[in-house]
């Protein structure tokens, strides 16, 4: 009895300390999540040419309906909405777009998640998976694991993590990244160039900044931006529009 005592003991001290770690997790990612600037807000407004839903999912949705999608998991600890400005204008150009929340706003949580969004649009006939910073590393691997259900893959300031190595599969990838002098920002960049195809697409912009492929503010660490907010925005959105035409030709 004594033995059973002590075990029950330990089993309600653990789930004690579970519970208050999972609280402060959830404590710490919603105080440390950048915000989407009013940018961002402005661009998940409905339109004549797209319309835009929020349930779960962001949906940027074509008036002309779309055959085509484009799946996209946000940057660690930033607000999904803070990518609505560049999603939105590759929907105005007739392609389906899904920005997938995250648990905890961290995409390592759920690689997965493009799954249920290819489930719940199956006269989408062709996908690409876009993701920006710790997004790109969670579409990464989904990419993969996956390598049948999607068409290509679009990384933004980001490569895969060493497990997810892409190097041997036929998918079709492009890495848009900002530069400053000529040199990639994000640390380790070209050591890890390794893990993409050997015909993967480098498309750098210089002057562009970690936090302006979204729109969500200064980003701690990142570099000081040359060029404007909405102008990195139209050289992801062109480099974007030049690779989906690519995949889905």
């Amino acid at each position: 009895m004594k033995f059973k005592k002590i075990l029950k003991i330990t089993g309600i001290g653990l789930l004690a300390v579970l519970v208050l770690a999972a609280a402060g997790l959830f404590i710490w990612s919603a105080t440390s999540t950048y915000p989407a600037g009013e940018t961002a807000l402005a661009a998940l407004e409905s339109s004549s040419t797209v319309s835009v839903s929020q349930d779960g999912w962001i949906v940027f949705t074509p008036a002309i309906e779309p055959d085509r999608g484009l799946i996209f998991y946000p940057g660690g600890l930033v607000a999904p909405e803070a990518y609505a400005p560049v999603l939105r204008q590759i929907a105005e150009q007739g392609v389906l777009a899904v920005i997938t929340p995250m648990p905890l706003n961290l995409a390592i949580f759920d690689t997965n998640e493009a799954n249920a969004v290819i489930e719940a649009y199956p006269q989408i006939s062709t996908w690409v998976l876009a993701g920006h910073s710790l997004g790109g590393a969670a579409a990464g691997i989904y990419a993969e694991t996956n390598p049948d259900k999607i068409a290509g893959l679009a990384v933004w300031d980001s490569y895969p993590p060493d497990s997810a190595d892409l190097s041997d599969n036929d998918i079709a990838v492009i890495s848009i990244h900002g530069t400053t002098n000529g040199i990639p920002n994000t640390e380790n960049f070209d050591d890890k160039k390794y893990l993409l195809p050997e015909d993967a697409v480098f498309a750098p912009i210089e002057g562009a900044s970690h936090a302006q492929f979204g729109a969500y503010g200064p980003q701690k660490g990142d570099v000081v931006p040359v060029i404007s907010l909405a102008e990195q925005h139209v050289r992801v959105v062109e480099r974007m529009l030049g690779f989906l035409q690519e995949v889905f030709q």
